[in-house]
């Protein structure tokens, strides 16, 4: 039997990051493309913060070492405006430059999606949980 994730949209992956200063310049593993499946990644979900990502004004969301070699999104700098722990955001790419991930990239960090803190929220070591959906075939 298939995979459910090769069915339709689905969530691909829920993770806790850290949105905070402490983040600044490290790429956080959001999801890896399963060898030889491809993946599209449609939305990206911010919910839970730990508190007020206020200062969260600049980050990737791609694959490569620095989240840059296929942009999802970059730049984003939105996440300012999740300020209670109740607030969620919903992302969704922008550019038509993103393309499919590559399941069989020879580079690891290449079938990698992730986020990359460039400005980080204030608070240091705020966190949220960052949710995936797409398909994988």
């Amino acid at each position: 039997m298939s995979d459910a994730k090769e069915k339709g949209i689905m969530l691909l992956s829920s993770t806790s990051v850290t949105m905070g200063t402490n983040a600044n310049g490290t790429k956080q593993i959001l999801y890896t493309v399963p060898s030889g499946k491809d993946c599209v990644v449609t939305e990206v979900i911010i919910r839970n913060p730990s508190g007020t990502l206020a200062g969260c004004n600049d980050v990737d969301f791609g694959t490569g070492a620095a989240c840059a070699t296929l942009n999802f999104l970059n730049n984003e700098t939105g996440i300012i405006d999740v300020v209670a722990t109740d607030d969620f955001m919903r992302l969704v790419t922008s550019s038509d430059d993103f393309k499919v991930i590559d399941g069989s990239a020879a580079a690891a960090v290449d079938r990698e999606f992730g986020i990359q803190i460039i400005a980080g929220a204030t608070a240091a070591a705020a966190t949220a949980t960052i949710d995936v959906f797409g398909y994988i075939f």
